[in-house]
């Protein structure tokens, strides 16, 4: 079936919500973020979410790179400013192109995508690693995203049972969430607008 990707698929990705909590992310910042932070921010937003609510806030495709764990197409968002078959969902009118390893916050979007249970995890997380510089940011998820693979160059996947495993889910919940992500994934490409 189109756009059932299979039980280790994540959720599709928001771009919506990815530009929503980029924006946010880089308001609490002050309006500038170095772009390893800010990839990093949003990767461990959704394994919260995983990890509370059992579904991610941003979804996409997870990858294990030298640095720590990424959500790829926020990667590709920051370099690019837009996604390959996307429509516009105002990335590129809020958040500038890529300088010097950092991003700056354009402009704020109206929140129309991100519940506040949402932002109050994305709060949640702002808390924690705000403070820290991107190599800290780094570091912390090398000891703490059992689900990273350590690489020395290129990249491999996360299925997001893997990152449920890392957080200590049963097995059983494990397959109910891969399973909701392949019917959810499936629910998305049928209403999507044409």
């Amino acid at each position: 079936m189109p756009g059932l990707r299979g039980l280790s698929s994540p959720l599709r990705f928001q771009i919506g919500k990815a530009t929503e909590a980029a924006c946010a992310f880089l308001e609490r910042a002050g309006g500038r973020l170095h772009v390893m932070k800010l990839v990093k921010l949003v990767y461990l937003l959704d394994r919260l979410s995983l990890d509370r609510r059992g579904i991610p806030v941003v979804g996409g495709e997870y990858l294990s790179l030298r640095n720590g764990p990424v959500t790829s197409e926020v990667l590709d968002l920051i370099n690019a400013g837009r996604l390959l078959g996307e429509s516009d969902a105002g990335w590129e009118q809020c958040v500038s192109d890529r300088r010097n390893h950092e991003v700056q916050l354009e402009r704020m979007p109206p929140r129309e995508h991100l519940s506040d249970a949402e932002i109050k995890l994305l709060d949640e997380i702002w808390a924690q690693h705000g403070g820290k510089d991107q190599w800290q940011l780094v570091e912390w998820c090398h000891r703490h995203c059992g689900e990273w693979t350590p690489l020395p160059r290129g990249c491999a996947p996360i299925a997001v049972e893997r990152i449920a495993q890392a957080l200590g889910k049963p097995p059983e919940l494990v397959q109910k969430l891969a399973r909701e992500a392949a019917e959810l994934n499936l629910l998305d490409e049928l209403f999507a607008p044409a």
